[in-house]
Order: C-alpha cells, then sequence, then structure tokens
C-alpha cells in the first residue's frame, strides 16, 4: 500500500517535472484520491498535448506511469468498494480489488453489471430508488445514503454508499465509494432491541410491582387453602393407593423399587419389605428378564407394557401385566418408572386351558373327518363288492360256453387238413388264450368279494413296513426319491395278516413312487389313533383304538371327480394296469375290519389305513 509519505514523494517528483518546485505536496496529502489521480490525468494530457515541451517528455512520461501504478495500488488498497461508473449510461467501468471481496464477482464479472444486479430489489431498495439516487449525484449533489446490496451468492448485507461526481482522466465520472456497514446495523438493530425489550420490562414491572400489593393478599389466602388442599389430596392419594385392587410402584433409574402399595403381599406372598430397594428384575421368571431392558430404556413419558411372569414367596410363578411410564419431575433429577402391575394368573390359567380344550377338540375334529372319511368309503366297498360279485356270475356262464365253443372247432380243425387250417387253428387258441385272461380277472375278483380267508397273527406292522422299504431301496435311489419315516414307538404288535398287510403297504409305497417327482420325499408316518366316544358310536367300531400309517406322495393332486372312483375295479389314471391294485388294498384292510382312505391337495396325495388294535 502506498502511504502518505509515499505519495507525497510522488506529488513532489511531479510538481518538479513541471516547474512548479515551490508548491509544497504535503500540502495535498489530505486531498481526495479522485483529485490527485485527476490532477495527475491533467499533467499527463498536457505532456500529450506538448504544453510542457519535447524536453521533459521522456521524464515526465516515466513519473507518469510510476504515478499510475501508484494510483492503482492506492485503488486495490483501499479498504472498501470503488466503482467508477459512465456518468451518462451509468455503465461500470472500473472497480478495486475490494469490490470482488465484497460482492463475490471477479473484476470482469462487474464490468458487466448494473445497479439493479448488486441490490435486494425490494422496496426501497430498487432500481428506480438507485437510479433517483444517481441523478442527484450526476447533477454534482453527493449523495451519502445507506442501501440493501446483494452479493452473487444472492446473500444480502449491508452498505453505506458515497456517491459523487468526479472528473477521472479528463473526463465527468461517477464515483461510489461502498462500505460494509453489515456488522455496525446488526449492533443497532440488537441495541434498538434491547433498549425496547428494556422499555417492556420497566413497563411490565412497573405493572407488577402496582398489582403486588392486591395481590399479595389474595396469595396468602390461596396458598393456605391450596396447602389445605394438597393436605386432603395426599390423604386422598395414599387411600386410593392402599385400596386399589392392582400393585402400583416406583422404580428408580437403576430399576429398583421405592414404593409399593401393600397389595404386592397378597398377589406375590411376600412382605413389602423384600421388595424394597431390590431390582424388578430379580423378581421376574428367567425367561422374561430379557424383556426388561427396554423398560430401563424408555425416553422420557414412553410407556412400558408387558405380560410377565414373577415369582411369588413360595416359588411358584405368578403372571402380571406391567404398564409402566417413564418420568422425570425436574430437570436436574434421574429419571423414575411409575407403573401399575395387574394380576392375569387366572386369566392365564384359562387361556392355557382353552389352547389345549381347543387343540384337543381340533384334533377330535379331525379324527371325526378321518373317520366319516372311511365309513364313507367303507359303505362305497360293500356296494362296489356286491355289484363286482353279481357281475363275475353273471359274466362266467358266457366266457365258458365261448371256451367250449373254441375248444371244439379247434378239435375239429385238427382233423382237417385242408388249406388255412393252421390260421384258423391260431385263430382258436387266441380265443382260448383271451378266455383263460378273462377268466383268471374274474377269479381275482371273485377273491375280492370273497370274505374272510385271513391268516390273523401277532405281529409289529412297522417292521414290515420297514421290510418292504428295504425292497424298494433300489429303485428309490434309480429315481432319486428319499423315504422320510416316523415310527410310532407305541405301536408295538398287532393281529394282523402279515402277508395281506404287506401286499397293502407294497401297492401304497409303488404307487407313491410312480407319482412322486424326482428329488423330492416321500412320507410314512405310523402311530395309534384313539377315536372319540362319539366316533365310536357313529361309525360303530369294533375297537378302542387304531394303528394309523400314513403314506404321503408329493406328487400332481388328484382331482375330486377322480378320487370318488380311484378305489373302483378297473379305474386307473395311469396308461397301463387294469386297476385292481387300490381296489385289492381296500378288500384287503377292510377283512382286517379297518378302513382307509385318502385325500389330496396342492401339497400332495395321502392314504391313510387304519387297521383295529385288539386281542386275540
Amino acid at each position: 500500500m502506498v502511504g502518505v509519505a509515499g505519495r507525497s514523494e510522488l506529488l513532489e517528483s511531479a510538481y518538479r517535472l513541471i516547474g512548479c518546485p515551490g508548491k509544497s505536496p504535503m500540502d495535498d496529502h489530505q486531498r481526495p484520491i479522485e483529485d490527485l489521480v485527476r490532477e495527475l490525468r491533467t499533467l499527463r494530457a498536457r505532456l500529450a498535448d506538448g504544453d510542457l515541451g519535447h524536453s521533459l517528455e521522456g521524464p515526465v512520461e516515466e513519473a507518469l506511469q510510476t504515478s499510475e501504478a501508484n494510483y492503482r495500488a492506492i485503488f486495490n488498497a483501499a479498504n472498501d468498494a470503488i466503482f467508477v461508473h459512465d456518468l451518462h449510461t451509468g455503465q461500470i467501468l472500473d472497480v478495486n480489488e475490494k469490490m470482488s471481496l465484497m460482492y463475490g464477482y471477479a473484476k470482469e464479472e462487474a464490468l458487466g453489471l448494473d445497479v439493479e444486479d448488486l441490490s435486494s430489489g425490494r422496496e426501497p431498495y430498487t432500481q428506480a430508488a438507485a437510479l433517483n439516487w444517481i441523478r442527484r449525484a450526476a447533477a454534482g449533489e453527493p449523495q451519502l445514503f445507506e442501501w440493501r446490496a446483494r452479493r452473487k451468492d444472492r446473500r444480502l448485507f449491508w452498505v453505506e454508499v458515497n456517491l459523487r461526481r468526479a472528473r477521472i482522466g479528463g473526463e465527468n465520472r461517477l464515483l461510489a465509494v461502498v462500505r460494509d456497514i453489515t456488522e455496525r446495523k446488526n449492533t443497532e438493530d440488537a441495541l434498538r432491541k434491547a433498549r425496547l425489550d428494556l422499555e417492556q420490562a420497566v413497563e411490565e414491572r412497573t405493572i407488577d410491582l402496582m398489582l403486588v400489593n392486591a395481590e399479595l393478599k389474595r396469595e396468602i389466602a390461596e396458598r393456605k387453602r391450596i396447602e389445605q388442599w394438597l393436605r386432603d389430596s395426599e390423604r386422598r392419594y395414599r387411600t386410593l393407593m392402599e385400596e386399589v385392587p392392582d400393585v402400583i410402584f416406583i422404580l428408580d433409574d437403576e430399576g429398583k423399587f421405592t414404593y409399593l402399595n401393600c397389595h404386592v403381599e397378597q398377589f406375590l406372598d411376600r412382605p413389602v419389605k423384600d421388595f424394597l430397594d431390590t431390582p424388578l428384575e430379580i423378581h421376574v421368571a428367567p425367561e422374561d428378564r430379557d424383556r426388561l431392558g427396554a423398560l430401563l430404556s424408555l425416553e422420557v413419558d414412553a410407556v412400558w407394557d408387558e405380560e410377565v411372569a414373577l415369582i411369588s414367596g413360595d416359588g411358584t410363578l405368578k403372571f402380571a401385566r406391567i404398564r409402566c411410564k417413564a418420568l422425570r419431575l425436574e430437570p436436574d433429577q434421574p429419571i423414575r418408572y411409575e407403573g401399575v402391575m395387574r394380576d392375569i394368573t387366572r386369566r392365564r390359567i384359562l387361556e392355557e386351558e382353552l389352547k389345549a380344550s381347543r387343540e384337543e377338540l381340533l384334533e377330535k375334529i379331525r379324527i371325526i373327518d378321518d373317520l366319516y372319511a372311511h365309513i364313507v368309503e367303507t359303505g362305497k366297498a360293500k356296494a362296489i363288492a356286491d355289484h363286482t360279485a353279481e357281475v363275475a356270475h353273471e359274466l362266467r356262464q358266457p366266457l365258458t360256453i365261448i371256451g367250449g365253443f373254441a375248444k371244439r372247432i379247434a378239435r375239429q380243425l385238427a382233423e382237417d387238413h385242408g388249406p388255412g387250417r393252421s390260421a384258423q387253428v391260431q385263430i382258436c387258441r387266441m380265443i382260448m388264450s383271451e378266455v383263460a385272461r378273462l377268466e383268471g380277472i374274474l377269479d381275482r375278483l371273485i377273491a375280492f368279494t370273497r370274505r374272510g380267508g385271513l391268516a390273523l397273527q401277532k405281529h409289529d406292522p412297522n417292521e414290515i413296513i420297514r421290510r418292504v422299504l428295504q425292497a424298494f431301496a433300489g429303485l428309490l435311489e434309480d429315481k432319486g426319491l428319499r423315504v422320510e419315516a416316523v415310527f410310532g414307538d407305541e405301536v408295538g404288535e398287532i393281529l394282523l395278516d402279515p402277508l395281506r398287510f404287506e401286499q397293502v403297504v407294497r401297492n401304497l409305497i409303488a404307487n407313491a413312487v410312480e407319482a412322486s417327482p424326482a428329488g423330492h420325499p416321500i412320507g410314512i408316518e405310523t402311530g395309534v389313533s384313539i377315536p372319540s366316544g362319539k366316533a365310536h358310536e357313529a361309525g360303530r367300531l369294533e375297537s378302542e383304538d387304531f394303528f394309523e400309517m400314513k403314506i404321503r406322495n408329493p406328487g400332481t393332486p388328484i382331482p375330486q371327480e377322480d378320487i370318488q372312483k380311484l378305489f373302483s375295479p378297473f379305474f386307473t389314471t395311469k396308461d397301463y394296469g387294469t386297476g385292481i391294485g387300490l381296489t385289492l388294498c381296500k378288500k384287503i384292510v377292510e377283512d382286517h375290519a379297518g378302513s382307509i382312505s385318502v385325500q389330496s391337495d396342492d401339497e400332495g396325495t395321502v392314504f391313510t389305513v387304519w387297521l383295529p388294535v385288539r386281542d386275540q
């Protein structure tokens, strides 16, 4: 920065060069910068016009360049933002570095701005108001005013603007010196607000003092009334706390009891003193203690509401619903928890009994559903057996006649040696073969309709099932299937025909293997089922207990219309087989006085077999 001494030395050199050595530049150190600049520029213009002679041109030019550099240094080193405007158009011609720091615009950006870009734009700091100040300054009236300015980042701040006309470089210009007064304005606003607050406080205090005398007597009377009300309220509160049927308690910030009413003694069979200064946690059953962490981490005014098991004085469990709220009476006091503990032991016992009853009811309903299905299937089987016996009887006589005629034709053809004899003999043999096959089917149907014929003996059905699974192990492995078997240990030995029962197991497992996709499990489950008394009465059951076998396959569900026909003779959903397998299974099971049923849904198909558990 060029100081006063530097400026004086500069002016002294300039005066000496132009022939004014007697003039002391120290007299001008208080003159405005623009006057000094104007005078230096005038000297430079006179040198350019030759008024001072060509002999001084070199030294004066050098001095003026030095002067220009010093002027620019002074211009940029100023603590205020300086704008040089065109007097007529208002265009910004020059700015100093302080302007860039104050407004956030580079010098090149500032030269393209107008007053509206640098103002807030709100009343009364508008473009029209700014032009009014500029017109006055251009007319030669220096203007000093406060203005609401705007930075490049759109932030507003307060400035003081010194606006005047100046002759710079031989031209009339408009010079604006702008000073940031934001801090001063903030200070003034704070002082103004403090003064207003003080005046208001004094006024309010005066009014308060005027009212104190009148209020004092009323306050004394009111205080006595409140004290009496508090004593009565405390007495009512303590009575209520002791008479309410629930346990009311208070915990400190560590979860320890600081207060309990006397009902805790009746609820948990222990005196109140055994609870005071002890944590709630030690009175809660171990399996519920981890839920107390949420209680001690409550925010103020938050509520914790849980059902937990508590340990009573005799060691038994009591159940309580605890509703607790976190409170802080004073800002500097620790948090505490006020709550109510309600005895729900009776309700929990009833809920457990209801749950057990519901599960028992659902199990009985399931057994009744299965029993109903078995009864329905048994009735169907009897009708099928009667119809099959009648059909077999009616078919046997014509088949016998056809077979007899075929044999007679074959004997006659054997005695004839004419052409085509061998072909006719072959046809007769085919007729006899088919008749024999049909007679075999009829024999099986008749065996199906025949009652009894079982070789009953004591045998473990689980062992028979395991033996069949071993026989199917290779087939299961080839198809990529696995068996998930659960054998009931309570089954033991029952009366059955092991060969006929094994035939049933083989047929059902074979069907499950054919129906199951690779990689899926086949489920086998055995146990003892005990129907209810009403089920025995409705189904006229011959045994109290039944051996139950369930074989589940995860295959495609069987349509409901096909399930109705599944145990009918000759019905099959496969492209091969006679459709007798499930019919024979049903016959064997019912010969044991048992039943077989099927259920199919999206989870797969389950065949259920019941065999009575009875003595020899």
